[in-house]
């Protein structure tokens, strides 16, 4: 008999032993996940996604040890943008990222109690989306630049470019919220320059075709983009206007790169670094309405002068010294 029980607690010691240390030992929390959605396709905002992860690093983040990324993209499809921001706020992330001004406003409708990161956007305070720089309120803070005054430092540097332009042309999204405000400064400010300025919109590449069968029948001496449509679609919108010898300003990284004659806009990487910034500061215990939302000071000015000889044209010596970059 002793035999047998000897036996017996020689097969259930082990497994005593583990159910023990099983019931003893602590279950890891879940990491805070972050969600963030880009409207763009995946290879045109891997560089900024690649700043924002950056940037959780450098506040001591570490991707699947202190914090999960969920990294969503819309692929240029606004409609699919908006549902993703929708489906993620549904999730109850920790923090949700998003990048533009439709995009906050969106969140903005969805959510009051999602802590919501703007990555890069604009007139954030104008659009009602915080109620101050200093203090936003609410659930949403981030990056807001001054679009309106951005827009008119491209049209002062296209006429510093091209001293004989007096026809431009603006291509927007209609329901961009930024829109109005920037059409008004943009067209006083072509006034006082002895510059027209026409306004074009669109909010899908049908329509987009639409506004180009217009500026084919009356070329301006320049094409501006002005919204999220022109960051979207900007590869067509260079090769169109190229095609109809129309120069083109942009504000989004890589445009001058692609064929665009000047580009003028904020360091969107940085941005993105930042954004992270907040990221850090809310999973540790800030809330968004306290976090004074920043904006940028610097941008930079990149000419393409390849561009400018195959449209015939010249470039004052005194505009070329001031740009921070010159493809050649």
């Amino acid at each position: 008999m002793m035999d047998r029980r000897r036996v017996l607690l020689c097969c259930i010691a082990p497994w005593l032993v583990a159910g023990a240390k099983s019931v003893g030992a602590p279950i890891a929390a879940p990491l805070p996940r972050v969600v963030i959605v880009l409207g763009g396709r995946e290879t045109t905002y891997t560089p900024f996604k690649d700043s924002f992860v950056e940037g959780l690093r450098r506040a001591g983040q570490v991707e699947g040890r202190t914090v999960e990324i969920d990294v969503r993209y819309g692929g240029g499809d606004p409609a699919r943008t908006r549902s993703l921001i929708r489906e993620s706020i549904a999730q109850s992330p920790a923090v949700l990222v998003v990048a533009g001004l439709i995009a906050a406003r969106v969140a903005q409708d969805a959510t009051t109690t999602v802590p919501v990161v703007v990555a890069t956007g604009s007139d954030l305070v104008d659009a009602g989306i915080a109620k101050s720089f200093a203090r936003p309120g609410g659930n949403i803070t981030g990056i807001s630049d001054l679009t309106d005054e951005a827009a008119v430092k491209r049209l002062e540097l296209l006429k510093a470019a091209l001293p004989n332009a007096s026809r431009v042309a603006f291509l927007g999204d209609p329901e961009f919220p930024a829109g109005p405000k920037i059409e008004a400064r943009v067209r006083s400010a072509a006034l006082s320059l002895g510059m027209s300025a026409a306004w074009l919109y669109a909010k899908d590449r049908a329509s987009l075709a639409v506004a180009f069968d217009a500026l084919r029948k009356s070329p301006p001496d320049a094409l501006f983009g002005t919204d999220s449509l022109a960051v979207q679609h900007a590869n067509e919108m260079i090769e169109r206007a190229t095609a109809l010898r129309i120069p083109v300003v942009h504000f989004w990284p890589g445009t001058a790169e692609q064929g665009a004659l000047l580009s003028y806009q904020a360091d969107i990487r940085d941005n993105y670094r930042r954004a992270a910034g907040y990221v850090d500061k809310i999973l540790r215990g800030a809330k968004p309405g306290d976090l004074p939302i920043y904006q940028p000071t610097r941008y930079e000015l990149i000419v393409n002068a390849k561009v400018a000889r195959a449209l015939g044209l010249t470039l004052p010596q005194s505009f070329l010294v001031r740009a921070d970059r010159v493809i050649q």
